[in-house]
């Protein structure tokens, strides 16, 4: 293996000349419009000038430094990023791309880092391949690594329906509540609730900041945020508090079951605790509610994920600037109450999804671990 700077095998193009007109989109409209950020796919348009078809290409965030490969025609919304394409026969787009993944720079600053860092960060190129201007070697290696990239995205589409499937159910015996077509009767959330707490509730800021301290290493008790509950990550780039710490914070121990809800920032984003079997107590910016015996709370949980759900607490969440909810205002969210048999019946229905699932998630941290490695071999130069 050699090593190529990356602005010796791509270039780069600005993208004024690709960029839309007009954001009135539609999916009856042929051209993609993309950005390089995390959603990628903004809409379709009907325009059919300056669209980009010198594919594949990458679109690259000179912001942010991210980035897709792109195979298909298309517009773009900003002039915040390069398109880069391959430089000259023997660099084979898909490999470079691959490459990339493994490239880390840090990009605190608001200011463009194509040209000023990421361009001069080096990945290896087949020595093959740059003596005899050809591309084999790397598309070998980038189709391993896509075949590893393909097994792991089909089990993220099988969580996703174990997901739909779960959703489905609850849609089938208890029906859509914004439609109520079997006549439910609605009562207060509160009224449900037995335990509406937060972190706050042990003290104030300056007896929690006396008695409570966030390390990085392991400890006694693991304090789970909401972030931890949004990637399902409960043992890496987490906080931990020491045993003293966990029982201070009495009146917030988490022991799973728990319906978790964000109250500021992403407010009124509901999450379901697991059971961890270890210690845990509630991070910050979070109410954790423990439901009474008259309602299950797999049932409440989904039921504050349907779109009439959804749509109940985001008429809750006050502030232009910074989104927060309240405690009363969770309370008197308004909700179906079936009957406790039928509701634990739908429960039962969910463990076993949940059974699936597990195997699921099992193995797409399998098809994770393959990828990364064969990923990192390829960056040393051993996937040849």
């Amino acid at each position: 293996m050699e090593y190529k700077k990356l602005n010796e095998v791509l270039d780069y193009e600005q993208p004024s000349k690709y960029i839309v007109k007009t954001t009135d989109y539609d999916d009856s409209f042929e051209t993609p419009v993309l950005t390089a950020g995390k959603s990628f796919l903004l809409g379709y348009t009907k325009e059919k000038e300056g669209v980009f078809k010198n594919v594949p290409a990458i679109i690259f965030d000179d912001f942010t430094t991210s980035f897709h490969y792109v195979d298909f025609p298309f517009k773009v919304k900003s002039s915040a990023m390069k398109i880069l394409t391959a430089k000259g026969g023997f660099v084979d787009l898909k490999y470079v791309y691959l490459q990339m993944k493994q490239v880390r720079i840090d990009t605190q600053l608001h200011k463009r880092y194509w040209i000023s860092r990421f361009s001069n960060k080096e990945i290896p190129f087949p020595k093959i391949d740059l003596e005899n201007n050809y591309s084999k070697t790397q598309k070998h290696i980038a189709q391993i690594l896509d075949d590893a990239a393909a097994l792991r995205d089909k089990t993220k589409l099988l969580l996703e329906e174990y997901d739909a499937l779960a959703q489905s159910i609850f849609l089938d015996m208890f029906g859509d509540p914004g439609v109520n077509d079997k006549n439910w009767k609605f009562e207060e959330f509160g009224s449900y609730i037995n335990v509406l707490t937060d972190y706050h509730a042990n003290g104030s800021y300056q007896i929690l900041s006396k008695n409570v301290e966030l390390s990085n290493d392991k400890d006694y008790a693991l304090m789970v945020r909401t972030t931890d509950l949004e990637n399902n990550n409960f043992e890496t780039d987490v906080n931990y508090i020491t045993e003293k710490a966990y029982n201070f914070l009495k009146k917030s121990k988490v022991y799973g079951g728990e319906i978790i809800i964000n109250k500021i920032g992403s407010a009124g984003k509901v999450y379901l605790m697991p059971y961890l079997d270890r210690p845990v107590s509630l991070g910050m910016n979070a109410f954790m509610l423990r439901l009474k015996p008259s309602m299950n709370s797999l049932f409440a949980y989904f039921y504050l994920h349907t779109k009439y759900g959804e749509w109940q607490i985001s008429k809750r969440v006050k502030g232009a600037v910074t989104k927060t909810i309240r405690k009363d205002a969770v309370r008197a969210i308004p909700i179906i109450v079936p009957p406790i048999e039928l509701q634990n019946q739908f429960a039962e229905k969910i463990a076993l999804i949940d059974q699936q699932k597990a195997l699921a998630k099992q193995e797409l941290q399998e098809s994770e671990d393959l990828f990364n490695c064969l990923l990192q071999k390829a960056f040393k130069g051993e996937l040849v």
